[in-house]
């Protein structure tokens, strides 16, 4: 017969317990992942926005589009929050578990570091397949559709109307001003316009007492009808002509072709996967003007920041172990510096790899390797030793460093302690 002793020295948990405690696991996760996406993403997009209101009220364009550029860029951003919003919410997790001493007692009934640790690891890998389609597809035709609708914005981004007493410049030939605008039909009142055309440079002035604009946004086309006015033709000779008209059955219509945006492929930013693939093994012709080099490092750099979600379960978890011992902010530090520094190599990696310093496909996968490999040598170390995390003594520096730098401060700038 068994001796109580060799029970409790191998204990398991009881059948079916491991998929409730999955789902107690992955019920905590939920608030903390959206949470932390939540209060990411409109702070990566706050910077941005004040630029975009910066064009806005440069080019006169509607509300409207700034929105438009915003779902554009969201793809972006969202790449930047979910390796964030994947590892906060690990660690949170965890160190709330543990702070409870929830983990001991899960511990204590059979549950292993690595058991408890499936549902995160499962999270992750469903975060590296979501990668791959954002960084894939998703984030290149949305780069794309940013970069055209910013193009659009700036040149020709006019809802045919403006600002009265000011010049306003539409595209690079065209400028108007009117004195004043009517609320009730929108008409222009004292209208000047200088225009420039493209293909001989003649510059024409226009006056005009009345004036209607509309833009024709499917043709890229703006229309103006101007009554009782004056056209001055300049030639590059020197001569000029004067035309004047009177009345709306004498209206002038001056149209200006609003310059269109580049094809989508001449960026390999701007490329999917499957583009990037395509022309480095010949099943596709290659894009102009982009190198070799650039198409490998772009496409295994994606692939590398995809993988790298798996992982990131492996440093979260024996980072929030170690937040029993410490506090959540200075792990958070620490997690942010090793994430960045990752970050950047992959970076310069890729950099090199454009240029062909290096080849970029062995660098970058290499460079994942290392980091996987150090994110599993960790957690390996904390499965084994739960009493000693592996960045205990790193933290603990952390700490003295930040009470160091506290007892610097003067005596009013100091936290007060109960």
């Amino acid at each position: 017969m068994r001796g109580a002793g060799d029970v409790s020295a191998h204990p398991r948990p009881a059948p079916g317990a491991g998929g409730l405690v999955g789902r107690y696991l992955l019920r905590l996760l939920a608030r903390p992942l959206l949470a932390t996406l939540l209060v990411v993403l409109p702070a990566l997009l706050m910077e941005r926005l004040l630029r975009l209101f910066d064009l806005l009220a440069g080019a006169g364009g509607p509300l409207s589009s700034i929105a438009r550029l915003l779902i554009y860029l969201l793809p972006h951003y969202l790449g930047l929050a979910l390796p964030a919003a994947l590892f906060i919410g690990v660690y949170v997790v965890v160190a709330r578990l543990s702070e409870d001493h929830e983990m001991d007692a899960l511990q204590s009934v059979g549950f292993s570091l690595g058991r408890l640790s499936r549902p995160f690891l499962l999270v992750g890998l469903l975060f590296a397949g979501a990668g791959v389609g954002l960084y894939g597809y998703v984030q290149p035709l949305g780069r794309y559709a940013y970069r055209a609708a910013f193009h659009e914005l700036a040149n020709a981004g006019w809802n045919g109307t403006i600002v009265p007493g000011e010049f306003t410049r539409i595209g690079e030939r065209l400028v108007v001003y009117a004195d004043r605008r009517d609320p009730g039909d929108g008409s222009l009142h004292g209208v000047f316009l200088r225009q420039q055309r493209p293909e001989d440079g003649v510059e024409i002035l226009t006056t005009a007492a009345v004036g209607r604009l509309a833009l024709d946004a499917e043709r890229g086309e703006l229309s103006l009808e101007l009554e009782e006015g004056r056209q001055i033709t300049v030639g590059t000779d020197g001569k000029v002509s004067t035309l004047g008209f009177a009345g709306s059955d004498l209206s002038r219509a001056l149209t200006v072709r609003l310059p269109g945006f580049r094809p989508r492929g001449l960026d390999e930013r701007e490329m999917t996967l499957e583009e990037l693939w395509a022309p480095r093994h010949g099943t596709g012709p290659p894009p102009p003007q982009v190198r070799a080099s650039r198409l490998d490092a772009e496409l295994h750099g994606r692939l590398v920041r995809a993988a790298s979600l798996a992982v990131l379960p492996l440093l979260a978890v024996p980072m929030g172990l170690a937040a029993k011992r410490a506090r959540r902010s200075h792990g958070i530090v620490l997690a942010a510096v090793i994430l960045v520094l990752y970050q950047q190599a992959l970076s310069m990696l890729e950099s090199f790899g454009d240029v062909g310093r290096i080849e970029a496909r062995p660098a970058l996968w290499a460079a994942f390797a290392l980091f996987a490999a150090f994110c599993a040598t960790v957690f390996r170390h904390s499965s084994h030793n739960p009493s000693e995390g592996g960045f205990d003594g790193v933290l603990a520096g952390i700490e003295r460093s930040a009470a160091f730098a506290a007892g610097l401060l003067p005596q009013r700038w100091r936290r007060v302690r109960p």
